[in-house]
């Protein structure tokens, strides 16, 4: 009986570690589709108008930054432990923001833009979180 015990208080562990890399991926994502959604076109805005950023505008891109990693690795976490066979097309776009960013890097670099388009990788990675977070959403309901 206490074999049985055990192995109950481990499922239940188990079931409440999914839970809450659950919670914590759907909100790092809300949370990160918001803050790179204000720090993109607040930026759009700055750039038109000739303004430096704010120190909220510094802080929707370092929150936007931190989410970035955070959203994708609990993500990530959560499938790996969950065992779900179909990689494509959440996980891959959900992961999808992190390749961006040295790709699109290396782009310039080989074309000689460094500093070329600044708005590209924000658009790009804003569309990226905007369709993981829609086939995630989707993948949710079922």
């Amino acid at each position: 009986m206490v074999a049985y015990g055990n192995a109950k208080r481990d499922v239940n562990r188990i079931l409440a570690l999914m839970l809450m890399l659950r919670a914590l991926h759907l909100a790092a994502a809300g949370v990160l589709f918001l803050a790179h959604g204000t720090f993109f076109f607040r930026g759009l805005y700055l750039r038109r108008a000739g303004v430096s950023p704010g120190p909220l505008d510094r802080a929707a891109r370092t929150l936007a930054q931190i989410l970035l990693l955070l959203a994708p690795l609990a993500g990530l976490a959560l499938y790996l432990r969950s065992g779900r066979g179909a990689f494509l097309p959440h996980p891959a776009l959900g992961l999808a923001p992190l390749a961006a960013v040295p790709l699109v890097s290396a782009g310039r670099i080989l074309l000689h833009q460094r500093t070329g388009a600044p708005w590209l990788l924000p658009a790009l990675n804003l569309a990226l979180i905007a369709a993981a977070l829609a086939t995630g959403l989707a993948q949710a309901r079922g």
